[in-house]
C-alpha cells in the first residue's frame, strides 16, 4: 500500500492519499483515499474517494465520492459520521472498479475504433491534441509489457491514456479519468 501525506501553511493544513488494497492478486488497479484538513479552518475537513482522486497542494479535493464538512461549532461530532459515510461507499466503488476493468480487460478493440475512440476522447477534453501521438505510441507497443498482456483490449487502450498522462496536468487528472471512463464504458457497453 503506497500513502503520502504533507504539511502546507505553516503546517496548518494537511493533506494525504492513501491507496487502498484491492485483494486481487494480479495488484493491477486500486482505489485510493484522499484526505485534508486545515487548523486554521482555511478549508472544510474532506474525504475523497475513488480511482481518480486528486488533492493539491493548494487543497483542492475530487474523487468519485467526495464528503466534506466546515469546520463549525460541532465538527468533532460530526466528523465522524462524515468519515463512516464515504468509507463505507468504498467496498461498492471497488466493486464498480473492478466489474469495469474487467469488461475493459475481456473487451478487444481493434485499430480503427482504437483511433475512433481517441479522437472523441479529444472532443470530450480527455487529453489535448498534442497528446495523441504518446497515446497512440503507448496503444501500439505499451511501455509496461503487463498492458499487452490481453492483448488489443479497452484495458491496454486505458492504460495507453494514463501513460500519455503522466507528469502533465494533474488538476485536470481526476475530470479527464472519469470522461476517459465515460467513453470506454460507453465502448464496452459497461456503463455501471
Amino acid at each position: 500500500m503506497n500513502e503520502a501525506h504533507a504539511l502546507w501553511g505553516d503546517g496548518q493544513r494537511y493533506f494525504g492519499l492513501l491507496e487502498v488494497c484491492n485483494g486481487h492478486p494480479q495488484g493491477d488497479h486500486s482505489l485510493v483515499i484522499g484526505v485534508r484538513n486545515s487548523h486554521d479552518q482555511t478549508f472544510p475537513a474532506s474525504i475523497a474517494l475513488g480511482s481518480a482522486v486528486f488533492v493539491c497542494d493548494n487543497l483542492s479535493i475530487s474523487g468519485e465520492v467526495t464528503n466534506a464538512r466546515r469546520h463549525t461549532r460541532f465538527i468533532e461530532r460530526d466528523l465522524p459520521r462524515v468519515v463512516h459515510t464515504a468509507v463505507g461507499r468504498l467496498t461498492e466503488l471497488r466493486h464498480q472498479q473492478d466489474k469495469r476493468i474487467s469488461v475493459y480487460k475481456s473487451t478487444e478493440i481493434d485499430a480503427r475504433s482504437a483511433h475512433d475512440l481517441i479522437v472523441r476522447a479529444v472532443d470530450a477534453s480527455v487529453l489535448p491534441v498534442t497528446q495523441i501521438p504518446s497515446v497512440l505510441s503507448e496503444w501500439r507497443a505499451p511501455s509496461h509489457p503487463d498492458f499487452a498482456a490481453n492483448g488489443r483490449t479497452a484495458w491496454r487502450l486505458f492504460n495507453a491514456f494514463t501513460a500519455a498522462w503522466k507528469g502533465r496536468n494533474l488538476t485536470a487528472l481526476p475530470r479527464r479519468s472519469q470522461a476517459l471512463h465515460g467513453l470506454l464504458d460507453t465502448a464496452c457497453a459497461a456503463a455501471p
